[in-house]
């Protein structure tokens, strides 16, 4: 069986509303099902499921497809994987030709090693001699045992060999290994070495509970210093440093429950609150997040409570990170430690009540921005205004909601005793010396020229079919003027409908070319989109096809006047008689057809 028939099966036995439903919470509403957009932040569903047609598109964003396409999308998976997770849901065995290619099973065995090596850190560390000084470290530090088995927290033995030797009497090859970004090979010796030989570990999980990575922590007691503090795993097939959110494994139901999701910088901040029952909570591994990394936490929560370093607002790569959660529509909310404490996990482990009370208390972002600054800088001096100014306003200018930045200047305006009028002409300079602009979903660059009037009417006009309760039926009768369609991917899809006329648009879709269906399915929903009455549709229908004569009329009306006004200079009397008389045809044409409107 190939895969496009295991693809079929599948698509036969799975229902798409079903399959998204598990993921996006959706509303039937006419023919359809809407939600809000699991692929772009948005307040009001754009997002159309069509069960008639088993596909779903996004009004806002474009993202558009069908069960595979979407759950690539979601998981942030390939097409292999897709195949695997869709035919376990519809009870589907695959045929192992059919999933099972090199670059799968080579994932498959990183995260197998991953998982080895994790069991070994963290053996080393509960239950080894060589892992006492970090265990006495970790506990010290506040860490229960069962914390430390929910997160394998480990350790890295100095001696290569006991962590090689484990792996490779495992059957697993040298190539392998080095492949997980862990090992590499000596330059003294013929063996291995462990990149996070002498630190405390922390095995790096996806949000599907996979280890693809680690990161590394020295002990005090480390007396290089040169060493950093903390590394991590290097870029590798199945680890993207772009994609990691450090606990989101285990806290993505909590941040689903609680509608928030707590974000910090590091493990142990991270750590910390999560043992004193602040389970809503992941760290981002510095100031900057990645588009991925804020698209995976939508899927759990719009409210952002960022609890980063408390010099975060005079951080261009924190400008950049609110900005594109703000395109986002992620309603962004600051936990303020104050002077009291440096960072979450010192708070949590000196007064969790403290803690708790200021999560509570948290403010605004562009609130903590302005009074961070207020803070610093004195308000009463030029100096202090134009710091002030200088930090605040790239934050304000690129607020995404007009309402709430036209708030904000105002609120500055108050706390620096200015007038709105001089915030905004500053707020001007602002705008054109940072031209940055965050897409919310990251598109191809492609050249579009300016659609024509009639490739606008083409496409109306099958819309307007397509739209209709009948339309193959409704393609035959207007046969003639879809023959004479002009765009090449309109005429594609006008015979596929007129040699069809016995299927379904589902039947079309499933016979329809890959490289057209995209253009077919957005056909479709905007047929949808626009549902008219018959008589209304037929009436429209006249006037499109009006148009579009009309349009190549005129066109040919164009081409044989410079036809005439070459043979006139080459005094070809007949040929010139042949072109007037069709020159006068057409005129007539286009007249009746004009006096008929």
């Amino acid at each position: 069986m190939s895969v496009d028939n295991q693809v079929d099966e599948i698509k036969q036995k799975l229902n798409i509303v079903d399959v998204i439903n598990r993921y996006v919470p959706l509303k039937k509403k006419g023919r359809h099902y809407w939600a809000c957009c699991p692929f772009h932040g948005e307040k009001t569903p754009s997002f159309s499921v069509s069960e008639e047609m088993q596909i779903y598109k996004c009004f806002g964003c474009g993202q558009a497809g069908d069960i595979f396409n979407f759950l690539q999308d979601y998981e942030k998976i390939d097409f292999r994987e897709a195949l695997e997770e869709l035919a376990k849901l519809a009870g589907v065995t695959l045929i192992k030709s059919s999933f099972v290619d090199h670059q799968e099973s080579k994932k498959k065995l990183l995260i197998e090693i991953n998982t080895q090596v994790a069991k070994f850190y963290n053996y080393i560390l509960l239950s080894h001699p060589l892992g006492k000084e970090a265990l006495d470290y970790v506990t010290k530090r506040g860490i229960t045992l069962n914390t430390i088995k929910t997160f394998n927290i480990g350790f890295s033995p100095n001696d290569c060999k006991y962590i090689s030797n484990y792996i490779l009497k495992k059957g697993y090859k040298i190539d392998d290994l080095i492949s997980t970004g862990t090992f590499g090979k000596s330059n003294y010796s013929s063996g291995l070495y462990d990149r996070f030989q002498g630190r405390l570990t922390f095995p790096l999980y996806d949000y599907r509970n996979h280890p693809v990575g680690f990161s590394g922590r020295i002990l005090p007691s480390t007396k290089n210093p040169n060493m950093a503090k903390y590394i991590n795993s290097p870029e590798t097939e199945i680890y993207h440093k772009s994609q990691m959110l450090f606990g989101l494994n285990v806290a993505k139901e909590a941040i689903r429950s609680e509608n928030s999701v707590i974000v910090v910088e590091g493990e142990f901040d991270m750590i910390s609150p999560f043992q004193n029952g602040f389970k809503n909570i992941v760290a981002l591994k510095g100031t900057a997040f990645t588009q991925d990394q804020l698209q995976l936490l939508r899927r759990y929560t719009d409210t952002l409570i960022l609890a980063l370093d408390s010099d975060f607002a005079g951080n261009n790569a924190a400008r950049k990170s609110i900005e594109l959660a703000d395109s986002m529509e992620f309603d962004i909310k600051v936990l303020n430690l104050g002077d009291k404490y440096k960072d979450p996990d010192e708070a949590i482990k000196a007064d969790p009540e403290f803690f708790k009370s200021q999560l509570k208390k948290s403010s605004d972002v562009w609130d903590f921005i302005i009074q961070s600054q207020l803070k610093i800088n004195d308000v009463n001096t030029i100096k202090g205004k134009k710091e002030i100014l200088n930090v605040v306003l790239p934050f304000l200018v690129k607020i995404k909601n007009s309402v709430v930045k036209s708030d904000y200047f105002k609120k500055l305006a108050n706390e620096i005793n200015s007038s709105v009028e001089s915030i905004y002409e500053e707020a001007k300079k602002h705008e054109n010396s940072n031209p940055t602009n965050f897409n919310l979903i990251p598109k191809k660059e492609i050249v579009v020229e300016e659609e024509s009037k009639t490739e606008k009417l083409e496409e109306l006009l099958l819309v307007l079919i397509i739209g209709a309760k009948k339309p193959t039926k409704l393609a035959q009768k207007l046969k003639k003027y879809l023959d004479q369609l002009t765009i090449s991917r309109f005429k594609n899809i006008a015979k596929f409908l007129l040699e069809n006329e016995d299927k379904s648009l589902k039947e079309i879709l499933d016979i329809i070319p890959a490289e057209i269906k995209p253009l077919f399915e957005n056909l479709y929903f905007e047929a949808e989109k626009n549902q008219i009455e018959s008589s209304a549709r037929l009436t429209e229908i006249k006037k499109a096809t009006s148009q579009i004569n009309s349009i190549l009329l005129k066109d040919r009306l164009n081409n044989l006047s410079n036809q005439i006004s070459k043979l006139e200079n080459e005094e070809d009397e007949e040929a010139l008689k042949k072109i007037e008389l069709e020159y006068n045809q057409v005129l007539e044409k286009l007249h009746n057809l004009q006096s008929t409107k």
